[in-house]
């Protein structure tokens, strides 16, 4: 028989969270259950019913606990940058490096979609937590330049900033880098295979992204 784990009430919750993310590298989201989640921990299924109700209330809170943890490492990573360009480039190495060390949780922010009805203020406002600190940035770097902060600079600023790190990102994790680099038609730098490389590229990429931005915003 499987002996059951000690939980304060505290860190079961913490623990569901973690388990979940645990049992999707190996189960589909829609093959887990409450119960098959406290058979993973070794605790008791009224134990899980005392904190969730249901399959999609846990999967609102693992959500918002991915998107703010998320969130808060960029925050370390970068809110000590006071200069704009410097900080937008850290932000997107922050992003690449998030999606190779922190591969389960960013997986989840990326592919797992919480249905509309069951969307919480709470959720909104984790969702927003990085977008803010980016937007902010771009903020910064539009005022450095002149350049008004209207609701579309600065969107367009924080959409394509996202879009460049997410872009890195995915085609580094798919690998087509690689097959771009090794047949010579891209340069060894966008191979992304040490810090060195990551670095020359988040350096050149960040420097069309500033420059187009500007541009764009100034046309506005």
């Amino acid at each position: 028989m499987k002996t059951e784990r000690n939980y304060h009430h505290g860190n079961l919750k913490e623990a569901l969270t973690e388990g979940f993310l645990e049992l999707l590298q190996t189960t589909p989201i829609d093959k887990l259950s409450l119960r098959k989640l406290a058979s993973h921990l070794g605790v008791a299924a009224t134990a899980v019913y005392n904190h969730y109700q249901s399959k999609d209330e846990l999967l609102v809170n693992v959500k918002k606990h991915c998107l703010i943890h998320f969130a808060e490492y960029l925050d370390e990573q970068t809110l000590s940058i006071d200069i704009p360009e410097e900080r937008i480039k850290q932000m997107g190495k922050a992003y690449f490096r998030y999606s190779i060390d922190h591969a389960q949780y960013f997986d989840f922010i990326m592919t797992e979609n919480v249905p509309e009805e069951l969307v919480t203020e709470d959720l909104l406002d984790a969702s927003m937590r990085a977008e803010r600190a980016l937007r902010q940035a771009v903020i910064l770097l539009l005022e450095h330049h002149d350049i008004p902060t209207t609701q579309y600079n600065e969107g367009l600023g924080a959409f394509a900033c996202w879009s460049v790190a997410h872009g890195i990102s995915a085609l580094s994790a798919k690998r087509v880098n690689h097959a771009a680099c090794a047949s010579g038609r891209w340069p060894p730098d966008f191979m992304l295979g040490n810090k060195e490389q990551v670095d020359a590229c988040f350096d050149a990429m960040t420097g069309v992204l500033i420059a187009g931005i500007l541009n764009t915003a100034r046309r506005d």
